[in-house]
């Protein structure tokens, strides 16, 4: 059985994926397990033994690439894909369909659109049990991560500010609040703050140094460890550092969960049913606003103490 998955979208959305990608190679008699994906994400999946090929092209809105260019690779992944005889291919919106009529397949499945009330890792697994999974999915895999090189420290205490959307963005007066009374709380923890660098205007990729360089001048006496991120290699180890995270829901709370990071989750106008961390201990606040900038500094300790505290007896459930 040869199976293909296009997966075009973001970070966290792909390494949701990455369960039924196990599920697919562990139970199903599997001869060819292939990936679509796009640059800014495909290093989830960089070296994972779960595939056998893994097929990048490049967004416009990500920049780096010519109209031209991107319609000739476009060209050149129809003609690569072609060489084989797919008996699935899940595609995993409307694109991905598109791209399907050019292909060698038997069937297309797509995933159920109106998907609410669980996750989206069980989203992914409902389309690997129409043909034939069983059981539930497993824990996130993250290829880049090695648990040989975990330094883990239960001191160190991970920030992660940034957020695109905007109902997602937590102002810094509150970081700066909240990291305050955290140290006020135990003057043993080191922060260390992370961040996707560049201007936040920019149209490509926005990023949040202006909110960096704020949060060192008030911090500065502070123990505190400012970590920009550019590439998700970077994150991933600097993540790796951290005993426990406080973020807001996107791709790099994701790659926390995937690393087994215990996590506090800020949501704002995002689904926490279907978005919430998957197997690690999590606690999520949502204000009925669905607006982070609404969840008091004194709400996410509050939750950070309860969930470390919780943590040690805690046995991941998914």
């Amino acid at each position: 059985m040869n199976i293909l998955i296009i997966r075009r979208d973001n970070i966290g959305d792909l390494l949701c994926t990455t369960p039924l990608l196990r599920g697919l190679k562990d139970q199903l008699k599997v001869s060819r397990l292939d990936v679509v994906t796009n640059s800014y994400v495909a290093p989830v999946l960089k070296g994972s033994h779960l595939i056998d090929s893994l097929y990048i092209y490049h967004k416009l809105k990500h920049g780096h690439i010519s109209f031209l260019n991107a319609a000739f690779e476009r060209f050149r992944l129809i003609f690569n894909l072609r060489k084989y005889h797919y008996d699935y291919i899940l595609a995993f919106d409307h694109r991905a369909l598109n791209l399907t009529r050019y292909l060698r397949k038997t069937k297309v499945l797509t995933p159920i659109q109106d998907w609410a009330d669980q996750t989206e890792v069980e989203r992914a697994w409902e389309l690997g049990q129409r043909i034939g999974l069983k059981g539930v999915p497993g824990p996130l895999a993250l290829s880049l991560y090695s648990s040989s090189s975990d330094i883990k420290n239960t001191q160190i205490l991970g920030i992660h500010i940034s957020a695109r959307r905007v109902r997602q963005q937590y102002p810094v007066a509150q970081w700066i609040k909240l990291i305050r009374a955290l140290h006020d709380l135990d003057t043993k923890l080191t922060f260390h703050i992370f961040w996707s660098p560049g201007d936040s205007k920019s149209p490509m990729h926005p990023g949040d140094d202006d909110k960096a360089i704020i949060l060192k001048e008030e911090l500065k006496d502070l123990p505190v460890n400012f970590m920009p991120t550019p590439t998700l290699e970077s994150l991933i180890k600097s993540i790796q550092t951290c005993g426990s995270m406080i973020m807001v829901d996107g791709g790099a709370m994701h790659i926390a969960a995937a690393l087994n990071r215990p996590i506090v989750a800020l949501f704002g106008d995002s689904n926490p049913k279907r978005w919430r961390p998957w197997g690690v201990p999590y606690k999520i606040l949502q204000k009925n606003t669905e607006h982070v900038k609404d969840i008091e500094p004194s709400k996410i300790i509050d939750a950070w103490l309860n969930l470390i505290n919780s943590t040690s007896t805690h046995k991941n459930t998914i």
